[in-house]
């Protein structure tokens, strides 16, 4: 349990420096760059990151599994970690050489040869991380440490090199380079606690179970990088840039929020190993009330800060991406249950069918209302899409996970969170007549903090009492 507790705090840290980051690096691109220059680089991380799905092969979800169930022993583990890496690197070479093909024959990047080299590099870079290993064996400080490395050589190069509007292709290839040195220091890090074979590797077991998730991950990157790419093709860099800004402040709240889905996933499956059932509800019905806990504040702030987010975090010339920012909100509390759902139940209890069914059906739903919404309502048809589709995917994930295991879940604690969070209307509007821009945004959080921790206190919140309040006084005594 301390263990977990340290990868929760870790993995939050992640989420915290995930959240930071993009505060101090957007607002200085978006104003640098413009919407164009913004959507010419979303376009290309998120051609990139689709294809990083494609050359994955579903071994993030998987390797953390089995990396788990092998790591008692360091020689089993040596050999599911060549095997499962063996696996990929083969799988990577055919990535690449349908990503080759794919902007050849498409004149992707016609006249971005810079962003056209760099994308290759991304695409390795992104995939040699190995996480995937490291949360299997628990590791969350590497994972944490390598990010804050990666991210502050990004800032520091970001400021330096980055000057004008004509410097797109610099900003990009300072990604893709950050992202090359943490799969540097990964692997080499790696490679202390396993030794790499070739020889006796049965690669023919992980077939199936692999060619399941990855399949899984082909479907969520449908539906999660199709927006960007339909609105690249069926609508303007512009468009492609406003809709950036509304997505990149929900996905940095969304950090936070499913800060426990890989977390859980090694925890839980070593409890199956140990047919530690009642165990394993107690901890999938405190991860409800987490996403539960965090998200409904979370919601709420983001609607009522949205205008004055988007004037720090973007500028003026993004004040449309305000409406769908608050449009967007939803997907805090689908995008978190959906987690639950399917990484902390249907992939340690090993229903990998019932999870690619989901998000098939998602993806289905995503390419029908991305064709007819986006070439009508551009960025807006893009979040009527979004949401709708992480609704259906929720639904489905939530009604196999029922059928896969028996947990409770918890309503009356969402209203509750909710109710409070609620308050937070009034008193922003209030504060609304006093400050504005950053020290508005800083007022109503902390003001709304303190009335969501006093109400929780006042109400004697179980879990609020049980898991925040006693952690802190203990920690303080």
């Amino acid at each position: 349990m301390k263990l977990l507790r340290k990868n929760v705090i870790f993995n939050i840290l992640l989420g915290v420096t995930n959240i930071i980051v993009p505060l101090i690096v957007f607002p200085y691109i978006s104003e640098i760059l413009e919407p164009d220059g913004v959507g010419i680089t979303s376009f290309a991380v998120s051609l990139a990151s689709t294809f990083v799905i494609l050359g994955s092969l579903g071994i993030p979800i998987y390797g953390i599994r089995e990396i788990a169930k092998a790591k008692k022993s360091d020689q089993e583990l040596s050999k599911t970690f060549s095997e499962i890496v063996s696996i990929q690197v083969i799988w990577l070479v055919f990535t690449l050489l349908i990503y080759f093909f794919w902007i050849f024959f498409t004149n992707t990047f016609q006249d971005e040869s810079e962003i056209k080299l760099a994308s290759f590099f991304h695409i390795v870079g992104l995939i040699g991380m190995i996480n995937w290993f490291f949360q299997g064996i628990e590791k969350y400080k590497f994972i944490t440490m390598v990010n804050i490395i990666v991210k502050g050589l990004t800032i520091v190069l970001l400021f330096v090199l980055v000057k004008n509007r004509e410097d797109y292709w610099i900003y990009y290839w300072i990604l893709v380079g950050s992202t090359i040195i943490g799969s540097i220091i990964s692997l080499s890090y790696g490679l202390q606690f396993v030794r790499f074979r070739t020889k006796n590797l049965n690669l023919q077991k992980h077939i199936k179970p692999i060619g399941i998730l990855f399949s899984t991950q082909i479907a969520i990157g449908i539906y999660v990088n199709l927006d960007i790419l339909f609105l690249k093709y069926f609508s303007t860099d512009e468009q492609v840039g406003l809709y950036t800004a509304a997505s990149k402040v929900i996905k940095i709240s969304l950090l936070i929020v499913t800060s426990l889905g890989t977390v859980l996933i090694p925890k839980i499956s070593q409890l199956i190993e140990k047919n530690q059932f009642n165990e394993i509800k107690k901890t999938i019905e405190k991860s409800l009330q987490f996403v539960l806990f965090i998200g409904c504040p979370i919601m709420i702030l983001l609607v009522v800060l949205a205008p004055e987010i988007i004037q720090i975090f973007a500028g003026d010339q993004f004040l449309f991406s305000v409406g769908l920012i608050q449009l967007l909100t939803p997907l805090i509390f689908f995008i978190g249950m959906s987690t639950v759902f399917g990484l902390q139940i249907l992939v340690p209890f090993q229903k990998e069918k019932q999870l690619l069914f989901a998000v098939s059906i998602g993806a289905v739903v995503s390419v029908i209302l991305n064709s007819v919404l986006i070439p009508k309502y551009q960025s807006e048809g893009a979040v009527y899409t979004i949401v709708i589709t992480e609704l259906i995917i929720m639904i489905w994930t939530y009604y196999y996970a029922k059928k896969a295991f028996s947990f409770k879940y918890p309503y009356k604690k969402g209203l509750t969170y909710m109710a409070l969070s609620a308050l937070f209307i009034p008193i922003s509007m209030l504060l609304h007549k006093f400050f504005d821009a950053f020290l508005y945004i800083s007022v109503v959080s902390i003001c709304s903090f303190i009335l969501y921790i006093i109400g929780l206190y006042l109400i004697k919140d179980a879990f609020f009492m049980n898991t925040i309040w006693r952690f802190f006084i203990k920690n303080k005594k």
